[in-house]
């Protein structure tokens, strides 16, 4: 209870921060437009046939293009928020040269990362309704009432991104200019996983390195309830892998946090934050 009581005042203390900057709130929100949704959608409207969109029909199988995009952009979303949110608010601490403080307190250093989940998936929601808000309204998205079948698979995905949060997070403390780190891996992996085009179309070699992301198999799963899209596997197949990857990226992402803490104490780095 102490160690969810921590992580709840980082995630407020987070948030509070973040309100604060009301013009960079509304950026938020309409950078994900301008980045991925709107040249997604002319791109995808620009090879129409008819004003159908027969490759994506021919390739997922549903021609509803708004719809591909958005349920990307949630996973999207949720990448950025594991990327940004979690692992590079210990680079935020480093800036702020309060990383050695907090790292004192008795709270678990684990604790400082999933308090910046909380706070990050709280963003989230309200991030993603209003996109989906904007999108219902401008750009003719629509999609089933089965969604909700979808919301397990996109809360293992949480699960999963923050193991991947630990492992950055590891990197991130060894690394001392994080931000070219952070802003690379995550456009990789973001792409890897299918957030903004089918994974099968990907070059053969690239194929099993998405098929090894949790991510991959959640917005597909997202994408087969919202929409009806064609699965990659069968679906009890992929609820298998989402499970047994976020168990393994936990497990490899908490011993690759603890590895990175245990060499900084040796060295005695933390001090120089």
């Amino acid at each position: 209870m102490y160690e969810l009581r921590a992580a709840v005042a980082i995630a407020k203390k987070d948030l509070k921060t973040f309100f604060r900057y009301r013009i960079a709130v509304v950026s938020q929100i309409f950078v994900p437009l301008y980045q991925g949704v709107i040249p997604g959608l002319l791109f995808g409207a620009s090879f129409a046939v008819g004003g159908r969109v027969v490759g994506l029909e021919e390739t997922v199988g549903t021609e509803n293009l708004a719809g591909f995009i958005f349920m990307g952009g949630v996973m999207s979303g949720l990448i950025a928020t594991g990327f940004w949110s979690m692992a590079m608010g210990i680079r935020n601490e480093m800036d702020a040269g309060t990383l050695e403080p907090s790292w004192l307190t008795p709270t678990h250093h684990e604790t400082l990362l999933i308090g910046r989940a909380l706070g990050g998936v709280v963003w989230q929601i309200l991030g993603q309704t209003a996109l989906f808000t904007i999108g219902i309204a401008f750009f003719g998205l629509r999609f089933r009432t089965e969604i909700v079948y979808a919301v397990p698979a996109v809360l293992v995905a949480v699960v999963a991104m923050v193991g991947v949060a630990y492992l950055l997070a590891a990197g991130v403390l060894l690394i001392r200019e994080a931000n070219f780190f952070i802003d690379t891996t995550n456009f990789l992996f973001s792409i890897a996983s299918g957030t903004a085009f089918p994974v099968t179309i990907l070059p053969a070699v690239f194929l099993p390195v998405a098929l090894l992301l949790p991510t991959t198999y959640a917005v597909d799963l997202l994408r087969v309830h919202a929409i009806g899209q064609r699965p990659l596997f069968d679906p009890l197949l992929e609820w298998a892998a989402l499970l047994a990857t976020t168990a393994l990226v936990i497990v490899l992402g908490r011993w690759a946090f603890a590895r990175a803490v245990h060499v900084m104490r040796v060295r005695g780095t933390l001090a120089q934050y």
